[in-house]
């Protein structure tokens, strides 16, 4: 693995995200999905090592990464803006399983972690890329967020013909982000049935992309604006790691 810091924004215990998680307590700690990471300062716990379960999110500049995981965490702890990047850095919130581990100095736990985006320039892509590869390749699920109003799959083609580890596709579910933003938008607080229309031949259009060569590959819409389908990405979120684990 890669020398890698991660800012850690948020560690509480795997108790905080709800019922739907607790099944991560009772799974064993040999388990292969557990990677292996390690605290680059000491911990206030005393914790040296980590065993993570790693859910990664990863997309363009603007997409809604930040957005997305604090609604699915239910706290505003990433920074999000309308304007600019913010993620700059490698970023998570960490739960703790439990601390059975604590006298050998080892924590095990689940971490969402928000990659810088893709695409804002050649030279942050560049510096990004081994970032992404490693963190692919020891992830126990990746989100990759298109975008409901956008066309131009050109960032989307290089990630996923020259970044992402094939091999990995059955823990990969592809979300369209902002998809209140599709044609015809409207001012109301749910989508119009025209719309929702729009974000089905969105889905195909995906599903059609050459890079995304995958068999029947995980496609979501959704709307943190909205509220909408976060939970049938939870569901999802947690139906892959059950499938590895």
């Amino acid at each position: 693995m890669l020398d890698i810091t991660t800012k850690i924004l948020l560690e509480e215990n795997i108790d905080s995200l709800g019922e739907n998680y607790q099944f991560l307590k009772k799974i064993s700690l040999s388990n292969a999905s557990f990677r292996d990471w390690k605290y680059t300062q000491p911990h206030r716990l005393g914790y040296k090592k980590i065993k993570a379960l790693n859910v990664i999110f990863i997309g363009q500049t603007g997409y809604g990464k930040s957005s997305l995981i604090n609604k699915l965490i239910k706290k505003d702890i990433f920074e999000t803006s309308d304007y600019e990047a913010c993620t700059k850095k490698l970023q998570s919130a960490v739960y703790f399983l439990h601390h059975k581990m604590k006298h050998e100095h080892i924590a095990y736990h689940l971490s969402f972690v928000d990659l810088p985006g893709i695409g804002e320039n050649d030279q942050a892509d560049e510096k990004y890329l081994q970032w992404y590869q490693s963190y692919i390749k020891e992830a126990a699920v990746i989100v990759y967020l298109f975008r409901a109003d956008k066309r131009d799959h050109t960032q989307d083609e290089f990630f996923f013909n020259k970044v992402f580890d094939k091999n990995k596709s059955n823990q990969l579910i592809c979300v369209i982000s902002q998809a209140d933003k599709i044609e015809p938008i409207n001012r109301e607080f749910n989508l119009s049935n025209n719309q929702k229309e729009n974000l089905l031949k969105k889905i195909n259009e995906i599903k059609n992309q050459p890079f995304l060569n995958f068999e029947n590959p995980d496609i979501i819409y959704l709307s943190t604006h909205l509220n909408i389908n976060i939970m049938k990405l939870e569901n999802k979120i947690i139906s892959k790691i059950q499938n590895i684990t």
